[in-house]
């Protein structure tokens, strides 16, 4: 009956570039001139709320143009906190790609479909706005996947579910690019510093802090178009008020956009049913009584509206892949589509600097709701119909979830000079979440009722979920070039879950079960710096996800009770290099990934269960280049190479794959290009002009639940553009996204009982995209 319910809930230029990356790497990395050194790092700050980039000459990264004409051409110090320590970004020996906020707002990347595809690694798969699941280095079970495999934090606190009750893969926020300083992507296993569900790795929006110093505000406002679609607008406002000079300071930011539908419903003659409104709030205070404390309160909210969310796809038949009822249209039925979402989440951050360590404390208290209305007519419609005598029967399945998260994190860790640099942390998370289903029908062409018996009612939960963890780890620093980090992770889950159901299609149950999980991670990290701006170095990780009670089965029937955590060991060996005075680096990588007791959905009696049993593997290249040839002028590009595929056929009474078989939607080719400049036009005015190509391989879709093979997925590309003026404090922008107009599918899914059988339904990226902005800064 779950039709895997949104999925699980509804179910040549390549190689040129990589030839073009690689190349730079013959170059004899130099040492920077003494007047051009790197900004002075601050070495026992941790928290992220205390690290800013610094660019010299590039905006993009979030810096201010140094006076110096020497750094003006340089790339610039960029700072993270990837390892929870503040660091430059040359330093830390693992995958990290960062994107600041000013780069996003100049691109008007308010989605993880707007700047995914620059990340080396990362791809997504949508099934609609605010539901993307995202994926690292090919680590996904396809577009059912019931619990995220990749980790969202918000500064340093966890973000979304842990667990598969609660759509843990698909809901994922969308963060105002107003309020970010940037966005670090961790590529690769994080199971030791960040645990759970951070098997591909971890996605952080680092916010702004606020300012104890002075006080600031901007206000933008913009409006946009899609082609053959609706119009959108989007409002924005930030504010900074040092309540006490360098004591005391409070931040708010608020906003308020419609990203504008494209798609129309040809039974009920609506346009543009995918229109959404999104608008939210974020407000920080920050208490500094002494140079060696921080206090940092914040609050989050965020709400996305849409009355098409819910059925976004446009119908196609799943072996042409063409539109059945023309391009960018859908036949869904009346009163359907409806979604709504609700994030909450509160967090309060303590650091004290004791001088031979420093104490970090992170307490967050989370929540999030969603209801939802999904049509499946064509799913039930042929067999409720005839059953009950109805010429245009309606159904659609009614959901909604609700979760609460509190998690709270100690970490003592060591000055970073020193020779034997450790680190210890506690970590506890307690989730309470539940998940309503109801099979309505009604009148599909009106939405009036029709009143039938029940056809299924489930209730699924309270699910509870309670996890304790300690972690540490140690970094040698055996010379001055050569430094061994040794890490682990242990972790003890508990779940209780509680399901209860009625109904035609499901039958009676009421049951309860528990489970319990003791995972082990670890973490072997040695690196070699020959010079400060050449690195070299080797990663072994692992990572997990929690297991926990069986959903949807009753006892009886065959299938266990409950599903076990599914692990990964990562390889990785990587070079990072900085030349050329700082004017280009270039980071390269390979990996291999071992995976092992994939979570894969299973049946017994009718039933869509979990199980564990699946293997596979990933490997890959990425490889990414950045230059400044002139001041204003930066240039980047980068590719990845992934071939993820299944070890051993999948375990039988599930989900058909065969050894060699593709994992879904993992592209062996990513390639990014892109350039920037901005320049000086006299008389006080300032200009900027940039974009960037992107370009996603061929793909395979989700396994099927017959023996039948996965279809192909097209490749796809997209071209986006901006220019704007600066005149003292205002700026004007124009943006244009998907200039082609290319069709790419970021998700494709049945719409009936048989999972091969047309019409499929496929999200694609959003079609051709004009705007334009403006903002005033006081």
């Amino acid at each position: 009956m779950e039709r895997r319910l949104s999925q699980f809930s509804r179910r040549c230029i390549c190689s040129a570039v990589a030839a073009v990356l690689m190349s730079p790497l013959c170059v004899m990395a130099q040492q920077p001139d003494a007047g051009a050194s790197n900004a002075t790092l601050n070495a026992d700050a941790d928290s992220s709320q205390s690290a800013a980039p610094v660019a010299s000459g590039d905006q993009a990264q979030g810096g201010q143009t140094s006076a110096s004409a020497s750094s003006a051409t340089q790339l610039g110090t960029v700072i993270v906190t990837a390892n929870k320590r503040t660091e430059r970004l040359q330093d830390v020996p693992m995958g990290v790609s960062v994107m600041a906020g000013p780069q996003l707002e100049r691109q008007n990347a308010t989605s993880f479909s707007d700047y995914a595809t620059q990340i080396p690694g990362l791809n997504t798969i949508s099934t609609g706005e605010g539901q993307t699941q995202l994926v690292l280095r090919g680590v996904t079970s396809g577009s059912g996947q019931p619990n995220a495999a990749v980790g969202t934090y918000i500064d340093d606190t966890p973000f979304g579910s842990s667990t598969v009750y609660a759509l843990g893969s698909l809901l994922t926020p969308d963060i105002d690019p107003y309020d970010l300083q940037r966005i670090e992507v961790l590529r690769g296993p994080q199971g030791t510093l960040y645990g759970s569900n951070t098997l591909g790795g971890l996605l952080k929006f680092v916010t702004t802090p606020p300012d104890t110093t002075q006080a600031s505000a901007r206000i933008g406002v913009g409006s946009s178009t899609v082609d053959q679609g609706g119009t959108g607008y989007a409002a924005h406002a930030t504010v900074n008020l040092p309540l006490v000079p360098n004591t005391l300071a409070l931040r708010v930011n608020v906003y308020d956009r419609r990203d504008p539908g494209y798609i129309d419903n040809v039974t009920t003659g609506q346009s543009n049913v995918n229109q959404a409104d999104v608008s939210g709030a974020r407000a920080q205070l920050l208490w500094t009584p002494t140079d060696k404390v921080s206090v940092n309160f914040s609050t989050l909210a965020q709400n996305l509206s849409s009355d098409g969310g819910a059925n976004s796809g446009v119908d196609i038949d799943p072996n042409t892949l063409e539109p059945i009822y023309g391009d960018n249209k859908q036949a869904r039925a009346a009163s359907t589509g409806e979604m709504k979402l609700k994030y909450r989440l509160y967090d309060l951050a303590v650091n004290a600097d004791f001088g031979w360590a420093k104490l970090v404390s992170n307490t967050s208290y989370g929540t999030l709701g969603l209801n939802e209305n999904t049509d499946v007519t064509d799913a039930y419609g042929p067999l409720l119909n005839p059953l009950f005598g109805l010429e245009n029967g309606g159904y659609s399945i009614r959901q909604p979830v609700n979760m609460k998260k509190a998690t709270q994190e100690l970490r003592l860790q060591s000055p970073q000079e020193q020779l034997l640099e450790w680190r210890v942390g506690l970590f506890y998370t307690h989730e309470r979440s539940t998940d309503s289903q109801s099979v309505l029908s009604f009148d599909a062409n009106t939405g009036a009722p029709i009143a039938l018996p029940t056809l299924a009612d489930l209730s699924i939960g309270p699910a509870l979920f309670t996890e304790w963890a300690g972690y540490g780890d140690v970094t040698w620093h055996a010379t001055d070039k050569l430094s061994v980090l040794v890490g682990a992770r242990y972790s003890y889950d508990k779940t209780s879950y509680t399901q209860s159901g009625t109904g035609l299609l499901t039958g009676d149950s009421q049951f309860s079960t528990n489970g319990t999980d003791r995972p082990v991670t670890y973490l072997l990290n040695p690196s070699y710096k020959f010079s400060d701006d050449l690195m070299a170095y080797v990663r072994i990780a692992s990572g997990f996800r929690p297991g926990g009670p069986n959903v949807g089965v009753p006892p009886g029937l065959g299938a266990p009770e409950t599903f076990g955590p599914d692990k990964l060991v990562s390889y990785e060996i990587g070079l990072k290099s900085l030349m050329l005075n700082q004017r280009m680096s270039v980071d390269v990588d390979a990996f291999y990934i071992d995976w092992r007791k994939i979570q894969l959905a299973e049946t017994a009696g009718g039933f869509s269960f979990l199980g564990n049993g699946g293997k596979a593997y990933s490997k890959g290249l990425e490889a990414n280049w950045r230059y400044t040839p002139v001041a204003g002028l930066t240039l980047w590009a980068n590719t990845t190479y992934t071939q993820a595929e299944l070890a051993a056929d999948t375990p039988p009474g599930g989900v058909y794959g065969n050894k060699g078989d593709s994992l879904p939607y993992v592209p062996k080719w990513n390639v990014n290009v892109g350039a920037d400049y901005n320049f000086a036009l006299g008389g006080g005015w300032s200009g900027f002009v940039g974009g960037n190509f992107s370009y996603v391989g061929e793909r395979k879709s989700d396994f099927n639940t017959v023996p039948a093979p996965q279809f192909s997925l097209p490749s796809f590309s997209s071209i986006d553009v901006h220019t704007g003026l600066n005149i003292d404090k205002w700026s004007f922008g124009l943006y244009g996204k998907n200039l082609a107009n290319k069709r790419g599918i970021t998700a494709m899914s049945g719409l009936t009982l048989d999972p091969v059988a047309s019409p499929f339904q496929a999200n694609y990226q959003t079609p051709r995209t004009f705007g334009v902005d403006a903002s005033v800064e006081f």
